[in-house]
């Protein structure tokens, strides 16, 4: 019993601890952030995010990112302001925990323009997500007719092997290979204690 105790605690450590690493802050930032972001790049369909750090607060971003929307609605002023700067397109719902914004605030924070300027340079822009018509048209709101496109989650068409970055499904299997062991060691060792 102490034994299976054991192990679930030390994997819920190594878990734990091998999640702050698996996300990357360049991956996370070119599939969430490029098509209306740069770094240093100018404004986009949103607000150039270079030096972001410095006039917004972690915890602020946080909530930004996480629900721009609520953050307008519940009359923030600095959230009203950015919204309306931006001709009023609301900046659509992230479905990111605060590790993964967390990684893409450090990637921008040090610099990331030069890894994302190829990506972005290369996006047409017929490609460029923003906010769905939908979600701009039910905020009465007038949105420029060359970029009102409907687009598609980002979770659709997707598929598995794309969902985590190489990094993410070599950490899980590590992981998973360090059970088998601690597995494999602990019935050894309960074995060795019978006899």
């Amino acid at each position: 019993m102490k034994s299976k105790f054991l192990i679930s605690l030390i994997t819920l450590l190594i878990a734990s601890h091998l999640q702050l690493f698996a996300y990357n802050g360049s991956d996370l930032f070119t599939s969430n952030c490029v098509a209306c972001h740069t770094i240093g790049k100018g404004k986009l369909v949103g607000p150039d995010l270079k030096g972001v750090e410095s006039y917004r607060s972690e915890k602020w971003l946080l909530k930004w990112i996480k629900s721009s929307q609520s953050l307008v609605q519940a009359g923030d002023t600095a959230a009203v302001k950015l919204f309306a700067d931006n001709s009023n397109i609301p900046m659509p719902d992230q479905a990111l925990n605060e590790d993964q914004i967390k990684a893409i605030l450090n990637f921008i924070k040090v610099g990331g323009a030069e890894v994302v300027a190829t990506s972005t340079n290369t996006a047409s822009p017929q490609n460029t997500k923003v906010a769905s018509a939908d979600s701009v048209s039910s905020q009465n709101t007038t949105v420029n007719p060359a970029i009102q496109k409907k687009i598609e989650p980002a979770s659709s068409g997707s598929s598995l092997l794309n969902m985590f970055s190489f990094t993410e499904y070599l950490l899980f299997f590590l992981v998973l290979f360090m059970l088998l062991i601690i597995y494999v060691l602990g019935t050894s060792l309960k074995r060795l204690m019978e006899k």
